[in-house]
């Protein structure tokens, strides 16, 4: 076949190819299905206007310590009053004028529904009564990205969840406090003392954040709090012993370095050089109520809960220090208690030291804890934990907190006899020195 003969071949069959669809009065037929190519449909167009909408103008602290966030449009902080969350259209089952919850004792993992979609919550009684559910706060919650919830959450300083970089947050808000990987994620902590914590997950490939988990069960201050401008009495009366009595149940510590006895003001501890760190403290404590403190000190930090002992609300500093521990994994700070017992001595002088003390002990996986109470609710005590494989004291934590204090509760000065080492004095030649560092 000539190449004359090849060209018109082709164009008759493009010619049969371009009127094959037609009928014999011009009509053309009805499609098949598979024919069909469909330009961008309204569920298309719908997915493109949600992107569009997934763009909020919200105004959020810089400062994670600060527990905001928001959900689209919403800025919500922790913890605030149910009833807060209720007018922003959220519900809670439970909640049906009946139910209580006991006083400083909170729920978790509760579920809280609304149009857009149910929340994981924890709800707090920050009061020191008994309150009804409907009057207690929501103190925590889980805020989760993903294909399934097409909320937008937003954290302080700009960091958007299913979108922000482990980088971006670490830029953010600093250093955590702890940082793991752990199969498919990475961890971030973010501890700002005692019930006030963010954790932070991301996804190990892409490293971006996807889950929040955020407590604050912290009582919000009240601007209305009448607050004392003296100093108590109790603070004023208090006296620094400087040596251990005979009976362990008085409570005195020698914390790094500084004798104590619990109950100690805040100022005791400031005035022998810890700071106190704002994020994770209380700045004033209610009348007859319990706050918290985080004090700073060489590069160790002490989270600690107080009791406010005076007639009116007082400054952080008035109130007094009920719990102190020291150990060698995180709060790595010299305790010395009852007859020179401390960190990194032996379980075997230990015991020899605490004579004829009863106490209790507590089976754990990598240890022992031994526990001398004060009372027969068990709220005061001292705790000694015994390494289980090192057989020595590796944490030693003191818990005091009287409903009043008397003269017999406040510390009394006492000369510091010329002592012996403990060790010494009963022969424990294997004590290390050295016990417990890293």
């Amino acid at each position: 076949m000539t190449g004359l003969k090849k060209k018109l071949c082709m164009v008759c069959l493009l010619a049969a190819f371009l009127t094959a669809g037609c009928t014999q009065n011009g009509q053309e037929p009805a499609p098949e299905d598979e024919d069909v190519m469909t330009l961008p449909d309204e569920e298309q167009a719908d997915e493109e206007t949600k992107e569009e909408q997934k763009e909020y103008s919200v105004e959020l602290s810089d400062k994670l310590s600060d527990f905001q966030f928001s959900i689209n449009e919403t800025v919500y902080t922790l913890p605030a009053k149910l009833q807060e969350w209720k007018n922003a259209g959220w519900t809670y089952e439970k909640d049906n004028g009946k139910k209580a919850l006991d006083p400083e004792s909170f729920l978790e993992s509760e579920t809280l529904d609304s149009e857009g979609g149910s929340l994981t919550a924890d709800i707090v009684n920050l009061d020191g009564e008994k309150k009804l559910l409907g009057e207690c706060y929501v103190g925590g919650v889980q805020l989760e990205s993903g294909e399934d919830d097409s909320r937008v959450y937003q954290l302080p300083g700009k960091i958007r969840m299913g979108i922000s970089t482990l980088d971006e947050v670490t830029e953010a808000y600093g250093m955590p406090t702890d940082q793991y990987e752990e199969k498919d994620n990475i961890y971030l902590t973010y501890e700002y003392g005692i019930y006030k914590q963010a954790d932070l997950v991301f996804d190990v490939q892409d490293e971006i954040l996807y889950k929040a988990v955020l407590k604050n069960y912290r009582e919000p201050e009240d601007s209305n709090e009448e607050v004392s401008k003296e100093t108590p009495a109790e603070v004023l009366s208090y006296q620094a012993p400087g040596a251990f009595p005979e009976d362990i149940m008085e409570f005195v510590v020698r914390y790094g370095g500084d004798f104590y006895k619990l109950p100690a003001p805040v100022s005791e501890f400031t005035k022998n050089g810890w700071e106190i760190l704002e994020d994770g403290s209380d700045s004033i404590v209610k009348s007859g109520r319990h706050g918290y403190v985080t004090l700073e000190r060489d590069g160790q930090t002490l989270y600690a809960v107080v009791n406010n002992y005076a007639d009116l609300a007082v400054p952080l500093e008035n109130s007094f220090v009920i719990s102190v521990h020291g150990d060698f994994d995180v709060t790595k700070v010299s305790v010395e208690i009852y007859r020179g017992i401390t960190l990194g001595m032996s379980e075997e002088t230990m015991k020899a030291l605490l004579g004829d003390n009863v106490y209790e002990t507590e089976e754990l996986d990598n240890g022992v804890s031994y526990f001398i109470y004060a009372d027969e609710a068990k709220q005061n005590y001292t705790r000694i934990f015994v390494d289980k494989d090192l057989k020595l004291v590796r944490e030693i934590e003191l818990s005091n907190s009287p409903d009043t204090l008397s003269a017999a509760a406040i510390g009394t000065p006492k000369e510091e006899p010329d002592s012996v080492d403990a060790a010494a004095m009963y022969g424990d030649d294997d004590f290390p020195s050295d016990a417990g560092e890293e």
